[in-house]
């Protein structure tokens, strides 16, 4: 059985994607910062970790600028072989995830479509890592998601909109 940690201020959207990977068979554990993601990392390490880039505070220093993105670079650094998804409300696409350099694995837009990343995790995050590629799922149609035109910018923008 896979362990996963997700990382999520956000209650209701940590209690939703959490509930329903705990119905497909996975161990979920959560963090509601990059704080408490660490602890629970050292006792408790994770093949895959989800952080949602509005994520405040996520520098060592939990200096106000940081993100979810620093964080996952952070996870990237300490922890190579682990596989790290961002999620979030603003959708980033394969291209700004790979020019912002952060290592992850792929990107997950809010609100949730379950079954899509339920799928996702399965299928693609619990085969060997030579299986992994960048993986950005579509927002569920009918929703209005803000893309940023450069990672650089997409990832100021969602930073000062929190």
């Amino acid at each position: 059985m896979m362990t996963i940690l997700l990382v999520d201020a956000n209650d209701a959207d940590a209690s939703l994607l959490a509930s329903a990977l705990r119905v497909e068979g996975f161990e979920v554990m959560t963090a509601k910062s990059a704080h408490e993601a660490r602890s629970t990392l050292a006792a408790h390490p994770t093949a895959l970790t989800i952080v949602d880039l509005m994520l405040r505070g996520c520098a060592e220093s939990e200096s106000h600028g940081s993100s979810g993105l620093d964080f996952a670079r952070e996870l990237r650094t300490r922890y190579p072989a682990m596989r790290v998804l961002l999620t979030s409300a603003y959708y980033l696409s394969e291209r700004q995830l790979e020019r912002a350099d952060c290592g992850v694995s792929g990107f997950i837009p809010k609100p949730y479509d379950l079954r899509e990343v339920v799928e996702f995790v399965r299928n693609k995050l619990a085969g060997p890592p030579s299986s992994r590629r960048l993986w950005c799922a579509e927002p569920p149609s009918g929703v209005s998601v803000r893309p940023g035109s450069e990672p650089a910018d997409a990832t100021a923008d969602v930073g000062r909109a929190r």
